[in-house]
């Protein structure tokens, strides 16, 4: 597995990315990396540790056995320690409000599987008998479901020493690194010989969900959450962790290896900051109806690994998507590797502020705003995306300010579809358009494969009359003339032309103060340590347009008349 990028945050005492300590054969593999913090127990907090029970008083000295005793007798407002190591169940409902957290710099893993010691040879295989744990393999959604990946939806997870296995469907079909789950005859294969490994299946669905006002501000904080064999569904069951809760925290986690999603949060007010959500079946967070949602801190990486299909609506594949929700603020996260878009907002979002961002390496979008309205997507790097770095799809007021985008197969999409916002009652009562225009874009950076920009109108006659971008300037556009064109480009009423030459789209009356050069072979400061800042003398220093009032305070810098052009600064520690 490789490294994550470690981010340290405000608030938090302490915290270290070094490796997990290696757990017995009782505790397994850590999936991932996992935070050390030092948060302290406030007095009357309840106690949980491995060797406790749960007929205990619940004490620093008299600690319970598991989790859901603990939050089945805390009171209202309770602090519940988890000393180190792994704990293997599910809760439920939680109807109060608790904060979950472990012992001052100690480890805790919270796991939906079991250890499976008792095999025996089943020809090239090894089987497992009497397994029949309670997953639902029927709850999933046919429509995401690629066909290359036909057992995507089922929730089964089988890890030797930590190392997902493949699933396959037929018992004939298992091999190394393969397994198979025979229902009918309640037996488990798999193609690798258990003897002397730690081989952990999913055996539970998801931990836990706060549920309703009484859980408001609850948290989770420093916690490992792996293994739950979550489905596609929203609200219970559709994520390893479900905040069904107004202003609950979830921090300095790491959600791992779940079937579906990492998280899921459906209410206003919600704070997740400083996680990890890595290698995730389907999403590492999704987020509804989640008014002022504060996304910041985190890294997505890898999610989709389960390889749904890259489109869908409420639910689609990414390291993070909101839909249907008002100010959302994403800021300082990274969304790298994902088998799908890094982070998207769809289906009515409005007034998002997304700043400050590396969005790398993902299998299709970095950044997509789609069918919303009204954002500030500003100072992000976006890098090398395998489809468009930023996508900007039936949403209007979106103003494009000081992001960087470098060697995305298309820099930046801006699209009209066929979709009317009757098909979604929520978007339909706001007023949205779903139409594009009004789209700001001022002082962005690009280099790579081209073209830059790429319009297309796919919405049935009669074609919405105003063009796409409304204001164009101070970007700078470093490619070889000659080699294809800078842009597809809106004029609006369904027209679109091609833009070989910034003299060309500066025809259109946009781009005066903009420049055009031929890729600069070392413009960044230190790329390789993700700073894109400009170098001195690059195409592009101090060449970017006065920083607006209102783009400079929510970057919290200074307005400046004589700004570099691209990302202005990066996640902040």
């Amino acid at each position: 597995m490789r490294p994550l990028p470690c981010l340290a945050l405000a608030g938090l005492l302490l915290m270290s990315c070094a490796p997990a300590k290696q757990a017995g054969p009782a505790g397994g593999t850590p999936p991932a990396r996992l935070a050390v913090t030092e948060y302290q127990a406030p007095p009357g907090s309840l106690f949980v540790a491995t060797n406790g029970d749960d007929s205990a008083q619940g004490g620093e000295t008299t600690p319970l056995r598991t989790l859901g005793e603990a939050v089945r007798r805390a009171p209202q407002g309770t602090t519940i320690v988890l000393r180190e190591g792994t704990y293997r169940e599910t809760v439920g409902l939680v109807g109060k409000k608790l904060t979950i957290q472990p012992y001052p710099r100690e480890r805790v893993w919270l796991k939906g599987s079991r250890v499976i010691s008792r095999w025996s040879a089943s020809g090239n295989a090894w089987r497992h008998t009497d397994w029949d744990p309670p997953l639902c393999r029927t709850c999933y959604l046919p429509e995401i479901i690629d066909p290359a990946h036909p057992l995507a939806g089922l929730p089964d997870m089988v890890f030797v020493d930590g190392r997902p296995l493949r699933q396959v469907g037929e018992r004939s079909a298992v091999t190394a690194g393969t397994f198979h789950v025979d229902v009918k005859r309640k037996e488990l294969l798999i193609g690798d010989n258990p003897r002397g490994r730690l081989v952990e299946a999913a055996e539970f669905p998801w931990l836990l969900q706060f549920d309703g006002p009484e859980a408001a501000h609850s948290a989770i904080r420093g916690i490992g959450i792996a293994h739950y064999g979550s489905n596609q569904e929203y609200g219970q069951r559709g994520a390893m962790v479900v905040v069904n809760a107004p202003s609950v925290t979830l921090e300095n986690n790491t959600f791992a290896a779940s079937a579906s999603t990492g998280a899921a949060v459906f209410q206003p007010d919600g704070t997740v900051k400083g996680n990890h959500f890595v290698d995730n079946g389907l999403v590492g967070l999704m987020a509804n109806r989640a008014d002022r949602l504060r996304l910041t801190g985190n890294t997505f990486a890898r999610n989709n690994n389960e390889h749904f299909a890259l489109s869908g609506e409420a639910i689609g594949a990414a390291g993070a998507k909101i839909t249907r929700s008002k100010h959302p603020y994403v800021a300082d996260n990274a969304f790298v590797d994902n088998f799908a878009t890094g982070w998207w907002c769809d289906l009515g979002c409005t007034d998002a502020v997304v700043i400050r961002n590396l969005a790398r390496g993902n299998a299709v979008n970095g950044i997509y705003y789609e069918v919303s309205a009204r954002a500030i997507i500003a100072s992000n790097t976006v890098v090398g995306n395998r489809a468009r770095g930023i996508k900007i799809s039936s949403s209007d007021r979106v103003r494009l300010h000081h992001n960087t985008m470098v060697g995305n197969a298309v820099a930046l999409g801006i699209y009209n579809d066929p979709r009317s916002p009757s098909s979604d009652p929520y978007s339909e009562q706001l007023g949205l358009s779903w139409i594009t225009s009004r789209t700001e874009l001022v002082s962005n950076f690009f280099i790579g494969p081209n073209p830059f920009v790429e319009s297309a109108d796919h919405k049935p006659r009669p074609k919405p009359p105003a063009p796409f971008v409304s204001v164009s300037d101070g970007n700078a556009y470093l490619w070889q003339e000659g080699k294809g064109p800078l842009a597809t480009w809106s004029l609006g009423r369904g027209e679109i032309v091609t833009i070989n030459s910034l003299a060309h789209l500066q025809t259109t009356g946009h781009d005066r103060h903009s420049l055009q050069a031929p890729p600069a072979p070392d413009p960044f400061r230190d790329p390789g340590k993700g700073d894109y800042r400009l170098r001195e003398k690059a195409p592009g220093y101090r060449a970017g347009r006065p920083l607006a009032r209102d783009i400079a305070e929510v970057l919290g810098l200074a307005p400046n008349e004589h700004p570099d052009v691209g990302m202005l600064t990066g996640p902040r520690s």
